[in-house]
């Protein structure tokens, strides 16, 4: 990693400070330094999804226009992910999973904007919302099938001799859960967004005196190009995979299989 310059200002090669969590331009010596860039792209987040909401159901009809449409699309998504997951019994918990997933995938998506900021790239945030979903996912348990759900420790049909050991390898492998549910969607953002930070980094080249460089920032543009389209990707697939996992926990909360 390259160090600072003489004037103290970071690098143009500094990976991760595109990372630091700091107070928004202006605000560092007044009373709403609390207002973090972090916290300005959650709040911009939610107001996003709020505001295209309302828009794409603001004049909803029985024969729906293409706002309506697109809107019908989002919930269609979030009731066959909660109806192929979790089975009817479930779709008290369609909002649940369906904000999840929004709140993931446009954070992740306007992190990929010139001057943005990525939220998730804080195992933090993506820890917090992990535990809150391991949270829940007991308290549904609980609630729904009393003391007889902590039974999914003891499978069925395991021999005596073995049960002690399995229960011990089943409640570190629940209580584990947090931990890699916020690992995976955190360590796929940051290391997407360091890989942009290098080839863009280099492709910049293209502008140096040098032949070299010149020649292999050019080389370099069409690749960053190509990775950012791949990062597109992986924000919607990330936002997926952490749906997808709260609803096969709940899955289990709903109906445990001992």
């Amino acid at each position: 990693m390259a160090e600072k310059s003489g004037d103290g200002e970071k690098s143009a090669f500094d990976l991760m400070h595109q990372f630091d969590i700091t107070p928004l331009a202006g605000l560092e010596n007044t009373p709403l330094a609390f207002v973090t860039n972090s916290a300005f792209f959650m709040i911009l987040t939610v107001a996003v999804i709020a505001v295209l909401m309302m828009v794409l159901t603001l004049s909803a009809k029985v024969v729906p226009g293409r706002g309506q449409t697109i809107s019908e699309i989002i919930f269609d998504f979030g009731f066959g992910m909660v109806d192929d997951i979790l089975g009817k019994k479930g779709r008290s918990f369609v909002t649940f999973l369906l904000s999840i997933f929004l709140f993931v995938f446009v954070a992740n998506i306007l992190g990929m904007m010139p001057y943005s900021f990525t939220v998730f790239s804080h195992i933090s945030l993506t820890a917090f919302m992990a535990v809150v979903i391991f949270l829940m996912v007991i308290y549904v348990g609980v609630s729904r099938h009393g003391l007889k759900w902590f039974g999914i420790f003891a499978p069925a049909g395991v021999p005596g001799w073995l049960l002690p050991l399995i229960v011990v390898i089943e409640i570190i492998s629940f209580f584990m859960r947090p931990l890699t549910h916020s690992l995976r969607l955190f360590a796929n953002l940051t290391a997407g967004h360091i890989v942009l930070k290098v080839i863009g980094t280099f492709a910049a080249g293209a502008g140096a005196t040098s032949l070299l460089t010149i020649l292999g920032g050019l080389f370099l543009t069409p690749v960053l190009f190509a990775l950012s389209a791949l990062e597109y990707l992986v924000a919607y697939l990330q936002a997926y995979i952490f749906t997808l996992l709260a609803a096969v926990y709940l899955a289990e909360a709903i109906e445990p299989h001992h």
